[in-house]
């Protein structure tokens, strides 16, 4: 990983909630775009790109697209919301 994606993991602020959430999965998740905004889905839904920025969670990892990332300063506990409706939507196990 270059020293530039490492400074901004580093940067980006993990809420407790999502943290929990990830490490009581045992699961890596990527947050993505799609067209309602940012959304958490676990990465064998939506597998993690090569440029995404990577950020340790445990034995986890949270996998953050490089365009979310250039905006992205805090992963909000709402994102756990947001995972609930998109997958429900999308009727992928949450499980």
């Amino acid at each position: 990983m270059s020293s530039y994606s490492d400074a901004v993991a580093e940067s980006i602020i993990v809420d407790k909630e999502i943290r929990e959430f990830i490490n009581n999965h045992d699961r890596d998740f990527r947050i993505c775009t799609t067209c309602r905004g940012p959304v958490l889905v676990p990465i064998d839904t939506i597998p993690s790109k090569p440029d995404d920025i990577k950020i340790r969670i445990g034995d986890n990892a949270l996998f953050i697209s490089l365009f979310q990332a250039e905006y992205t300063r805090r992963i909000h506990k709402s994102l756990l919301i947001e995972y609930t409706d998109y997958n429900a939507v999308c009727g992928i196990e949450t499980g």
